[in-house]
């Protein structure tokens, strides 16, 4: 695994065999085409839940994120990869639930969470992030979850974009009653 673009671009990202499942460089390509395409990178504040190794959250600061929060119960592998790189951001070792509890009072552009797949954590992240009022009112949080799943319950007035990727779907949900129309049929 690599660092896709950027000012990172080509560094490897560490990621032990069997402890996390990584977001694949095909997955992040299309993720951040999109994210690049709506202007939401740039400057923008980044959350990364279950982050693993980082990669999500790495990317997002080699593309011109200006801040990201990693949040893991097991922050070793972000770490080693941060260092590496020379990057300093926040960590968060924590179980989700709690993590987004501590952070509650931050807001965010971007909210990428990957649970593990047959955890069935997915909804209970957005509840949370709603419920905590987490998301600017232009942002967009990302789930990323196994293609065999169906379409993820957001909360009222949300816009969902469902992306299918080989075995990773990625839910791009936008609030539908965000002031800067970024909302609306992708």
């Amino acid at each position: 695994m690599r660092v896709i673009s950027g000012k990172y671009k080509g560094r490897n990202i560490y990621s032990p065999r069997g402890e996390v499942r990584p977001t694949t460089d095909i997955v992040k390509g299309s993720l951040f085409s999109i994210l690049e395409n709506r202007g939401l990178v740039e400057g923008a504040a980044v959350l990364d839940v279950f982050c693993g190794t980082g990669a999500v959250g790495i990317e997002a600061l080699s593309r011109g994120a200006d801040s990201c929060v990693f949040v893991d119960h097991n922050t070793d592998n972000v770490s080693r990869n941060l260092d590496a790189m020379g990057i300093n951001a926040r960590l968060v070792r924590a179980d989700f639930r709690r993590a987004l509890r501590l952070l509650r009072g931050s807001k965010f552009d971007i909210i990428f969470a990957d649970p593990p797949y047959a955890a069935g954590y997915a909804e209970e992240v957005l509840k949370c992030v709603f419920k905590y009022d987490m998301i600017k009112p232009n942002g967009v949080i990302i789930i990323e979850h196994s293609s065999s799943n169906g379409l993820i319950n957001a909360p009222e007035n949300c816009i969902i974009e469902r992306r299918v990727l080989g075995a990773a779907a990625l839910e791009i949900i936008t609030r539908g009653d965000n002031e800067g129309g970024i909302g609306g049929s992708v």
